[in-house]
């Protein structure tokens, strides 16, 4: 590994103002400032040529284009940029541009707040960044702007005072957007010698382009942030040390290279998105350590992802600290993912429940290994909210709920597809089935029953604004309940549970859709769902009877040319014709071309989860195509949705939902396709690339 490069005095005018004063050597990292002094005593570092700019003044011409990003003073120098300038390139001749149009914006006690609590309250800034650190560099401002700008981001989505200045009709997706464009303009000036900062700025950037649906570049920046954490790695790679300071800049950078972790784990979960980091990039790395160790900078070493002690350890026998707060997050997220590997790389005919039995073990050897304090109980949710680690408890348990159901719901899926499944012989059946129904329904209560607690433990004076994965859980939840009730699977008892669950579900990912674009068709899809589900509920009970003695097989599913998981990564969507009119045997896959994102959705006779009616092929700003043959909507409003279970992409995500005319069995119908084609896990993502 390439050691440190390190240089003295290698800035025009020599040592900085705090080493002339102190008569100290003046040492520089990669010759930028701050130097070694500052940064550890997390000064602002300067020259005695910028002194004027430190006394008010503004920036010195000469220095303008090289520190802009080094420190900020009271009167920051944050650059401006438009959406061209967003596309440009950030070569040496386009940053000159975008300095020469620089923009004066001071970072305001109240905006200084919500950087505040963006540090100390937000996922995944409260888990994967050093508290101490980032609130010490507030407080001086001397954190580099690439960071304030992407905590800025972040933090728009939760402030109604930054969604009223900069957020225009009320957007806080536009507010956030206004610096999201400051913050990749100064990473790109600066993507020859990336910082910590430029590396963890990207990673929110991730969050906010995934959030607004911005599918493509919410992948691309996630493997910008690969490659730079590589990068940063081999230039600034010690082995092992018990140096406090030391400790606390590797744990830092190994957090952000796990939170690069988690992104990819979430951002590849379809058939042709390809990891942006490999295994040989964690492999020696080790989880992280307990937060209180790595706030106290105590330096610990913690097991690897495998197990295994971390690369660099002089004593192969030292004892190994336990995982910390968030490297259960990681294993969580491994645990899922490996979920969602067994669904994108099965198909009806290669199902294993072996496999399936499998995961599931996995999973509650993970629930067993975790600390009691972190232990599924119904009242731990309430101390960890009264304690701050309310979300990093929440988290955990979204991500192995979430695994549960995908388990069992595959699993469910294999039975109810095929062509001698009755609704008879699944009550008349072993007592497996009736433990995978309760499975699901436990895994869904406890879904919604953590966000809920979230909900009243809230901060009053800020909008709540749940993580992406948390909301998709709250969606897989509701929708997964919804369909077992609706097929007639669920147990008779838990008629009223299923519609709770239902109910708070919508009613989460309505609120959610609001700050998060991403969540505008989940919501949709599960507000038809809720929906049929009362319609039923109303409905006389001979009739239900009726027309569940009616199943027999899906029509969604009738053989696995129909339902083929899809490996090609240039045919992710596909376009069905319309079920209800053609029947499974004629329908076939095809492809079409991805010049928007989200890409176009597949049709099956009603919308999919992941996007737009039927035929739509670019996003929000095409016409909305007529109605589909299934869903039927009373709307005389052309640019009304016409989707029966998702929508095209709306600015707002609070229409009237649309009156359909669906059965039941048309529902599940289309909900198995949906689900054995991964529309599900495309929605997540935000669609293919």
């Amino acid at each position: 590994m390439a050691s440190v490069v390190r240089s003295t005095a290698l800035r025009a005018g020599g040592a900085c103002v705090r080493c002339r004063k102190g008569k100290t050597k003046c040492v520089y990292e990669n010759g930028r400032a701050p130097c070694k002094n500052c940064a550890k005593g997390m000064h602002e570092c300067y020259l005695p040529s910028e002194s004027m700019a430190h006394g008010g003044h503004g920036v010195s011409p000469a220095r303008m284009q090289h520190r802009v990003r080094e420190s900020l003073p009271s009167e920051r120098v944050v650059s401006s940029s438009t959406a061209v300038d967003r596309q440009l390139p950030a070569g040496p001749s386009s940053s000159v541009s975008r300095h020469a149009s620089a923009a004066h914006e001071k970072l305001t006690p109240e905006l200084m707040t919500e950087c505040e609590r963006v540090i100390t309250k937000t996922l995944p800034a409260c888990v994967a960044f050093h508290k101490p650190t980032f609130l010490v560099a507030l407080k001086n401002a001397s954190m580099e702007p690439t960071m304030v700008n992407a905590l800025l981001t972040t933090a728009a989505r939760h402030s109604p005072a930054m969604i009223r200045r900069y957020g225009g009709h009320g957007s806080s997706s536009t507010a956030a957007e206004h610096f999201a464009s400051k913050t990749i303009n100064l990473v790109m000036q600066n993507l020859d010698t990336p910082s910590l900062a430029d590396i963890q700025a990207v990673c929110l950037l991730i969050l906010h382009e995934w959030g607004c649906r911005n599918a493509v570049r919410a992948y691309t920046y996630l493997g910008l942030a690969a490659r730079m954490a590589q990068m940063y790695r081999l230039v600034h790679h010690h082995n092992s040390t018990n140096e406090p300071d030391q400790f606390q800049m590797e744990e830092s950078f190994r957090r952000t290279l796990w939170l690069i972790y988690i992104l990819d784990c979430f951002l590849t979960s379809s058939p042709g998105r390809h990891p942006a980091l490999t295994n040989l990039d964690v492999q020696d790395v080790s989880l992280p350590c307990l937060d209180m160790n790595y706030n106290f900078t105590s330096p610990v070493h913690v097991r690897t992802l495998s197990g295994a002690p971390p690369a660099g350890l002089k004593d192969p026998s030292a004892q190994l600290s336990e995982v910390g707060e968030f490297g259960h997050i990681v294993l969580a997220t491994k645990t899922w993912r490996q979920v969602v590997e067994m669904m994108t790389t099965t198909t009806l005919a290669t199902f294993s429940d072996e496999r399936c039995v499998q995961l599931e073990q996995d999973i509650d050897a993970l629930r067993q290994s975790l600390p009691m304090h972190f232990a599924d109980k119904p009242n731990n949710i309430n101390l960890h909210i009264t304690m701050g680690s309310g979300y990093t408890y929440a988290f955990i348990h979204c991500l192995l709920n979430c695994g549960t159901i995908f388990v069992n719901r595959r699993r469910m899926l294999q039975v109810v597809t095929d062509e001698n499944f009755s609704i008879d012989l699944w009550r008349g059946s072993s007592h497996t089935h009736v433990q995978t129904v309760d499975k699901i329904f436990a895994a869904s209560h406890s879904i919604i029953h953590s966000l809920l607690a979230l909900e009243n433990g809230a901060d009053k004076d800020s909008i709540l604004c749940f993580p992406l994965f948390m909301l998709f859980a709250a969606f897989t939840a509701g929708s997964t309940v919804a369909y077992l009730t609706l097929k007639g699977l669920a147990p008779a008892n838990s008629s009223e549970s299923a519609f709770n669950i239902v109910r708070d579900s919508v009613r989460m990912c309505q609120d959610g859709a609001e700050s998060w674009p991403l969540v505008i068709p989940w919501h949709r899809h599960l507000s038809v769902m809720s929906k049929v589900l009362r319609d039923v509920k109303s409905a006389p009970r001979d009739k239900v009877r009726e027309d569940s003695k009616k199943r027999a097989l899906s029509p969604s599913v009738k053989d696995d040319n129909v339902s083929q998981t899809d490996t090609n990564p240039d045919a992710m969507d596909y376009e069905q014709p319309d079920v209800a009119a053609v029947g499974p045997q004629n329908a076939t896959s095809t492809t079409e071309g991805r010049t928007s994102e989200p890409p176009v959705p597949r049709k099956t006779g009603i919308t999919t989860i992941n996007g737009g009616p039927v035929g739509v092929s670019t996003p929000a700003d095409s016409p909305p195509p007529p109605p589909a043959v299934v869903a039927k909507t009373d709307s005389p409003a052309p640019a009304s949705p016409a989707s029966a279970l998702g929508g095209g992409q709306s600015s707002s995500a609070g229409p009237d939902v649309p009156d359909v005319d669906m059965t039941a069995l048309e529902l599940c119908a289309a909900f198995e396709r949906q689900l054995l084609e991964l529309d599900d896990l495309a929605a997540f993502m935000g669609g293919g690339v």
